[in-house]
């Protein structure tokens, strides 16, 4: 969606601006999302994607003791995991039944805050998303994408590789992710700039309020 500061502005007054956040897990799309509910006066709607597809898989979650992203991303596994390439594939058609299933109301301004791996997802899912949300990438900047890989191991959260993963010979687990993981960022950065229609710096948003969130946003805008 193409909007100029003019149209955003009114748009945000009126109710009806729709925003999507995208960038890899771990980057703050989620904290930008909660600082735009927390004022009220901002009138925002959080659609968490995270949740939307936690909720689509809960036949595959039940009994096994797995719940919220961590439960998802423990379902998951690892890309080295042998169960990983149905578990990665099952995730990919749930979220994109739950993209296409979003529904942009009227009278309530929404942000959608997408999972990393939205662009992963069918053309078709992301022209619609594009059509009808701003979206705003949340740029990984090199002093945290070393961090953006110990908050992985840590504390994991459901990763879509795709062919980003592989493993040399005599190569351990947690070696090959850390060689891998590099490229994985690079390999997205280059489709969440293709897709969005604006990019802020992950450094540029610390400690920020919904209000200097959808400052930042504007003043990217073209007059």
């Amino acid at each position: 969606m193409k909007l100029s500061p003019t149209e955003f502005d009114r748009k945000l007054r009126e109710g009806r601006l729709r925003l999507s956040v995208v960038g890899m897990s771990n980057v703050g799309k989620t904290r930008r999302a909660k600082s735009l509910v927390a004022d009220q006066s901002l009138n925002f709607v959080w659609l968490h994607g995270d949740d939307l597809v936690e909720a689509k898989l809960q036949p595959y979650l039940e009994g096994k003791g797995f719940k919220g992203v961590n439960g998802v991303a423990a379902w998951m596994g690892q890309p080295y995991e042998a169960r990983y390439p149905e578990t990665q594939k099952l995730f990919l058609q749930f979220e994109e039944s739950a993209m296409a299933e979003i529904v942009f109301s009227v009278g309530k301004n929404i942000v959608v805050d997408t999972t990393g791996s939205v662009i992963y997802l069918p053309q078709n899912v992301l022209q619609r998303l594009k059509e009808s949300t701003l979206i705003v990438y949340l740029e990984a900047t090199e002093d945290v994408k070393k961090l953006l890989f110990e908050r992985y191991i840590s504390n994991p959260k459901p990763v879509i590789w795709g062919g980003s993963f592989s493993r040399k010979h005599g190569e351990s687990d947690l070696d090959a992710l850390r060689r891998c993981y590099p490229q994985l960022l690079e390999y997205r950065a280059v489709r969440y700039r293709k897709l969005a229609d604006i990019t802020i710096p992950h450094n540029v948003l610390r400690d920020t309020s919904g209000r200097q969130f959808l400052n930042e946003i504007k003043k990217r805008l073209p007059q």
